[in-house]
């Protein structure tokens, strides 16, 4: 029996996981940003959405033999992760005891773990009070790591010293808010690695349809899984899958009619100079509208979307456009934000993707 043929007939912790994960976006973006981590290091991966646990990670993709659970716990708060949280126990009505966070987790290596690598990531948001960095259960100080392993060991008797060395922690360090701006910005990182420096290819668009299959992928009730083909079919995205929505990517790419946008804006008043001028901007635009670490460029792109929603009755102009944008927005902008030639090439891009 493979790997993911135990991960199929294994019965799930809980199944009703998947309609309240909905609204944690934090965990689906920390598992986008894993996946890309991965992808940049040539991981050959296959991802889990809300199956067993919040993400599963498997390599490799046709027939895995290591598997990474993860969970992810997120606080509003800056105080370090305490112990106590991860292994306190509810009591239920029947006076027993319900597992705790860490328990459930290594719930995980009951039935798989003896064939295959499995490890168990909790990931947090803040740091914990025994770590501030990613760490091993074998390399946390000792009256920590005595602790957490005497409390796993009364709440899961057949628990090894091998299975709980196979439990890591780690902090992603990005707070709840700034996640999506985090996950645009590796997402950067990705398509210059994949695309070169000066692709102008649009990131944000990207993001969000793979946001969109995770998000379906994730709120799919996990008892409709009977078989394999159902689990990669319905509650995972693998390597393969991102790399060939990168190759769509690259195809659908708009390309800029340059003679097309220099006649209309001629025709509406602009000089051989301010064509010129625009020319030049396009780089430095180009590059503004896709790199999602730019706040003050992506509040532009923001409102030149918005300005493009109201003006769009199905016969919008180019021109007219740019020129709507230069006065509705550009008045309101600090330099260099608000230079024609720049703030025109932004409105330009968003044209040509809105259209």
């Amino acid at each position: 029996m493979t790997l993911l043929d135990e991960l199929v007939s294994k019965p799930q912790r809980e199944t009703s996981g998947s309609s309240s994960a909905s609204r944690f976006d934090y965990q689906k973006n920390w598992a986008f940003c894993e996946m890309l981590r991965r992808h940049m290091e040539q991981a050959d991966y296959l991802v889990a959405f809300e199956f067993h646990d919040d993400v599963v990670f498997l390599e490799p993709s046709s027939k895995p033999t290591a598997a990474d659970f993860a969970q992810v716990k997120t606080s509003s708060s800056a105080k370090p992760r305490k112990i106590s949280s991860l292994v306190a126990r509810k009591k239920l009505k029947d006076e027993s005891q319900a597992n705790s966070i860490l328990g459930k987790m290594c719930c995980n290596f009951e039935g798989v773990c003896s064939e295959y690598d499995v490890r168990i990531l909790l990931v947090s948001n803040v740091a914990f009070e025994f770590a501030d960095k990613d760490v091993c259960a074998k390399d946390i100080e000792e009256k920590y790591r005595t602790k957490i392993r005497n409390k796993l060991k009364t709440e899961i008797p057949s628990l090894t010293d091998e299975q709980f060395e196979r439990l890591h922690f780690l902090i992603s360090g990005v707070s709840i808010d700034k996640m999506q701006t985090y996950l645009t910005g590796q997402a950067m990182e990705l398509f210059k690695t994949h695309f070169g420096e000066e692709h102008g290819l649009n990131v944000h668009s990207w993001v969000r349809l793979i946001q969109g299959d995770i998000a379906r992928k994730n709120n799919l009730p996990s008892d409709e899984i009977k078989t394999v083909d159902d689990l990669i079919s319905k509650k995972c995205i693998g390597r393969s899958y991102v790399t060939d929505s990168l190759a769509v990517v690259a195809k659908a790419k708009h390309t800029i009619d340059t003679a097309l946008v220099n006649t209309q804006l001629g025709a509406a008043g602009w000089t051989a100079a301010d064509l010129v001028r625009l020319s030049k901007a396009f780089p430095d635009a180009t590059y503004d509208y896709t790199d999602g670490s730019n706040a003050v460029a992506r509040g532009i792109v923001s409102k030149l979307e918005a300005l493009f929603e109201a003006m769009n009755n199905g016969d919008i102009e180019l021109a007219a456009f740019c020129e709507k944008s230069l006065s509705a927005i550009g008045a309101a902008l600090e330099h260099p934000y608000n230079k024609k030639p720049y703030l025109t090439a932004l409105a330009i891009l968003v044209f040509y993707e809105k259209i």
